[in-house]
């Protein structure tokens, strides 16, 4: 049987797990991503908010920031086998609780997205194994390679947690070694296959099958609900704010009031501002997300004047931007400018 769950480049619909653990190597480091998360419209608080989603394109500019600046090899690695289970929350104790390797397996896949996910994972039983496969969005690119690193890392980390599995079977690579072959077999402690005709991690069955330790079945059952339930919160604010944001971008520079955006939707405010509340947003809240998003693409353009972001994003006068900039991003919009105008130099 096979799991999979997809993710669109801007659906935010990912917890940032990822990025909380590479922003954990490039502190180690000495090195600074602040540039990269306000390119993506994200902040170090925001990243520790249990209620935060990410969309892959947040998530690409700040691992790609990060493979350029970082001097680690096999950066994908050394992120994903810093994060326990524990990492993912509920989901790592639904993993925990979960009769075998297998189900432990599946209840993650179902359910990727609230791990992190940023790779469509899917799995199914292959001759005599259990094997894990992973689709990236984005083929042959150093973010992709990052990714399924990460990702393989991050199974065989749970493996050893749950299961006491010393080592997958066998890891197949699609792309070619990015460090010393040493480096993968050192952590996965099996067979490495590069450039392989897929992106694949191998367990045998008998291991698959074998009885967790952490088992139990009332644990599962309860956390698995309230999982589901998660999901479904998710994926209802999601497309509601998704639609509402869309509107408001389009009126930009025109803050129109929430009963016209009510009217675009063939509702009332008074249910449009029920909904919304129903699902722990605001038309303030949206706005002003999408004033960021907006800002944050906008201030990496030397050739925009601070008044001309300031009208773009709908602000009456450059003071209002001004406040909003250093709410959003820390920084004034004269720092902003003078910041996209540096190359990345890594401290």
């Amino acid at each position: 049987m096979s799991e999979r769950r997809a993710v669109t480049p801007s659906s935010a619909v990912i917890t940032p797990n990822i990025i909380r653990y590479l922003l954990q190597v490039a502190d180690e480091h000495g090195v600074s991503l602040e540039r990269a998360l306000r390119a993506a419209s994200l902040t170090r608080a925001a990243i520790d908010s249990p209620a935060l989603r990410v969309s892959y394109r947040q998530g690409r500019v700040i691992i790609e920031q990060a493979l350029l600046l970082l001097p680690v090899p096999a950066l994908g690695l050394e992120v994903g086998r810093r994060q326990p289970i524990t990492a993912s929350g509920l989901l790592g104790l639904a993993m925990m609780s979960s009769a075998t390797l297998r189900d432990a397996v599946r209840v993650g896949l179902r359910f990727q997205n609230l791990a992190g996910s940023m790779v469509r994972w899917s799995s199914a039983e292959e001759a005599g194994g259990l094997v894990v496969t992973a689709a990236l969005q984005e083929q042959a690119s150093a973010v992709g390679t990052f990714l399924v690193e990460e990702g393989f890392a991050n199974i065989t980390r749970m493996a050893r947690d749950v299961a006491g599995l010393a080592a997958p079977q066998l890891v197949e690579l699609a792309h070619a070694a990015e460090a010393e072959p040493a480096v993968y077999r050192d952590y996965f402690g099996g067979a490495v296959r590069f450039s392989a005709a897929r992106n694949a991690w191998h367990v045998p069955l008998a291991a698959a099958h074998a009885a967790l330790p952490s088992a139990d079945a009332w644990t599962h059952r309860e956390t698995v609900a309230l999982l589901e339930t998660q999901t479904e919160s998710i994926i209802e604010r999601q497309e509601l704010v998704a639609v509402l944001a869309t509107q408001i971008e389009d009126a930009l520079p025109d803050v129109l009031p929430l009963a016209a955006h009510a009217r675009a939707l063939a509702t009332s405010e008074r249910t449009l501002r029920r909904r919304l509340i129903e699902v722990g947003a605001s038309y303030s809240g949206v706005l002003d997300d999408v004033r960021k998003r907006l800002a944050a693409e906008l201030f990496a353009s030397p050739a925009l004047t601070t008044a001309e972001i300031a009208f773009r994003l709908g602000y009456g006068d450059d003071r209002s931007l001004r406040r909003s900039a250093l709410r959003w991003f820390g920084a004034s919009p004269a720092a902003l400018h003078a910041e996209a105008r540096r190359p990345p130099v890594a401290y």
